[in-house]
């Protein structure tokens, strides 16, 4: 399993939401891409990083800094955050990123999306699944749209899709604890996804209870930021 730290980036800072509220947003001061390198010297491979001024605007807003944390740290970084068109996938891909999460773009226009997938590759397009209960949340959860989760994932595997980031709103940036039978129920319907889990990681328990369930990659944000989870804890699972 790979543990995929999070850097969340408004005005080009690092924040952190709870439960998806822009205006429940608590802003750190280390430099973001500081903060990239600091996490690859700890020995991680990979990264998560969420452009939220992007995700409200429908456009790539903080460019310039995540392509720096891309040339600066050298780790496998996925990127999300209103990423609509063909040319900005093809932008951040042929620039570094590893690959881009499609989250809004995925419920609203799966065909479109289906056809980045062919374009791009399945270990390029993340589909990103944001659940508040049963329902999806689109354009940096504020909007709840008007479809079934479990159908929007069963369609775009069919298409290709194979990597699935799903977030469990309702715990995120909460340091709650993760819910297990939130993933349990997705494995249940689709036991060959490669699954990426966000939401909630408070401590290492959580991650040892995400390993046995199956998930490919969890995604840290609060945890590690506010110093919850420390190195030592994560030896096992680091470089």
């Amino acid at each position: 399993m790979i543990l995929i730290p999070a850097i969340d980036l408004m005005n080009g800072q690092v924040v952190r939401l709870q439960q998806g509220e822009f205006d429940q947003r608590k802003r750190y001061s280390m430099d973001p891409v500081s903060l990239a390198i600091s996490y690859k010297n700890a020995g991680f491979t990979h990264l998560h990083v969420v452009d939220l001024d992007a995700a409200k605007a429908g456009n790539p807003v903080n460019s310039e800094v995540i392509l720096n944390i891309v040339r600066e740290s050298s780790l496998c970084v996925d990127i999300g955050g209103g990423l609509k068109r063909e040319e900005d996938v093809a932008f951040y891909l042929e620039r570094g990123v590893s690959a881009v999460n499609i989250g809004s773009l995925a419920v609203k226009d799966p065909e479109k999306t289906a056809r980045l997938i062919q374009i791009f590759g399945e270990n390029k397009i993340y589909i990103s699944l944001d659940l508040l209960g049963d329902e999806v949340r689109i354009h940096g959860w504020q909007k709840t749209a008007p479809v079934i989760w479990h159908e929007v994932m069963s369609w775009l595997i069919q298409q290709g899709a194979k990597t699935f980031v799903v977030t469990d709103i309702s715990r995120d940036g909460m340091l709650s604890g993760i819910s297990e039978e939130f993933y349990k129920k997705i494995y249940k319907r689709f036991p060959s996804i490669r699954l990426i889990a966000s939401g909630g990681v408070a401590d290492v328990s959580d991650i040892h209870k995400l390993e046995r369930l199956g998930v490919w990659g969890v995604i840290i944000g609060k945890a590690l930021l506010e110093g919850n989870l420390n190195l030592n804890d994560l030896e096992e699972w680091l470089c």
